[in-house]
């Protein structure tokens, strides 16, 4: 009992660390060293599974040797068993008859063969989280040279629950990035005038066509922070365009007037307002006509 309270109070202080690491490669390296701590164990290995593919693939493997591990989900090797059945395995003799867990099980000797080891007792377990398979941790050989016990599953199973929500979170905010990244890449390269700009009506970025038309002397590093309508007399004509977009939430509202133009949203999680953007498509042999844009959308959304 005191062990269990001990690593409640461990697993909790890790997890304040762990649920705010997204640098996934750092987060499974951390996890699986942790794993190796609370359960005084030779070597641990974390399998993400590809479900596509019905494969694991092994992302961490602390023991020194072993650089990276592929076994398909199914019932021939131990870690792909727990995959496939979402069940725990503690296995006191590895090299024993496996067969009472599915006839085909075997345990793959080739490691501990190629690099004169011995593995004992293995302990695995599915890390599962709403449902999702997300992979499976295998812990092998206790330092103290006992087989796994009770104990040992119940430290595993309550870290299973903060390494997998770490994980969830890590790729989540690392989707969010490349989506970002995609979509800054398009804003950059696309012919039409980008910009963003905060409620304020202050420039927050442009891209290079914008940066094009800017005053002479004007960066657009200085560009940021200053009015828009400063910047870009022609666009004065938006600006109640713009504030009926604020005004009524909206996710966009956009005309096919002279100077064709489509305002965009970027909301919060409060589904409000947090950024406007512009995107302008001038004639091509005129960056800057005579008048502001006719003020009245087509189809306001």
């Amino acid at each position: 009992m005191q062990r269990t309270i001990e690593s409640l109070e461990r697993i909790i202080a890790l997890g304040e660390k762990l649920l705010t690491t997204f640098d996934i490669e750092g987060l499974l390296t951390q996890i699986v060293s942790h794993v190796k701590d609370l359960l005084q164990a030779d070597g641990a290995t974390l399998y993400l599974v590809d479900p596509v593919e019905k494969l694991m693939i092994s992302q961490v493997i602390l023991s020194d040797r072993v650089e990276e591990i592929v076994l398909p989900v199914g019932n021939d090797s131990i870690a792909g068993y727990t995959a496939l059945h979402r069940r725990s395995l503690n296995i006191p003799d590895a090299y024993g008859d496996l067969s009472n867990y599915h006839p085909t099980m075997k345990f793959n000797r080739e490691i501990d063969e190629k690099f004169h080891t011995h593995t004992k007792s293995i302990l695995t377990h599915p890390l599962v989280l709403r449902d999702e398979l997300i992979g499976v941790f295998q812990v092998v050989n206790k330092k103290d040279g006992i087989p796994f016990d009770d104990d040992d599953l119940r430290i595993l199973r309550n870290f299973s629950v903060i390494a997998g929500i770490a994980i969830l979170n890590a790729r989540l905010v690392e989707r969010v990035v490349e989506e970002q990244a995609n979509a800054n890449d398009i804003i950059e390269h696309i012919s039409e005038k980008v910009i963003i700009q905060n409620l304020a009506g202050e420039v927050l970025s442009l891209n290079h066509r914008a940066a094009e038309d800017l005053p002479p002397g004007v960066s657009p590093r200085e560009a940021k922070g200053r009015k828009v309508v400063d910047l870009f007399p022609s666009l004065s004509g938006l600006s109640g365009e713009i504030r009926k977009v604020i005004d009524h939430n909206l996710d966009k509202t956009f005309s096919g007037g002279k100077m064709p133009y489509v305002i965009l949203t970027a909301k919060n999680a409060r589904q409000m307002i947090e950024k406007i953007i512009l995107i302008i498509k001038e004639p091509s042999s005129n960056h800057h006509p005579p008048g502001p844009p006719p003020a009245t959308p087509d189809d306001p959304a």
